[in-house]
């Protein structure tokens, strides 16, 4: 989990970069799982969280100079340096939509 405040008015801007480089860059990884943007318009606090199918898989996407290209490229919106902490899934609970026989 990537935690930064972002500076005023650029909560729309790291979401468009998220959605349009960060996001499929990630799907193309060996390992990914699935990842999250969550921002508070009200403190401008982000949260970028990335699940991966084990640590090796992480720690390669962390190694091979994606995650140093990322923070690098969001730059421009941190208010402040980026922490990163790390936590392992316990429990995950998963809403399944069945409409018209489509998953």
């Amino acid at each position: 989990i990537i935690q930064v405040p972002l500076k005023p008015g650029t909560i729309p801007q790291a979401i468009e970069y998220f959605n349009n480089s960060v996001g499929p860059a990630l799907k193309e990884m060996h390992g990914f799982k699935n990842s999250r943007l969550l921002t508070n318009p009200d403190t401008n606090q982000c949260l970028m969280v990335t699940l991966w199918e084990s640590e090796t898989a992480r720690l390669e996407a962390e190694t091979n100079g994606f995650l140093q290209g990322v923070l690098k490229d969001m730059g421009s919106y941190f208010a402040e340096k980026p922490t990163i902490d790390y936590y392992q899934v316990n429990v995950q609970y998963l809403l399944i939509l069945h409409w018209l026989g489509h998953y």
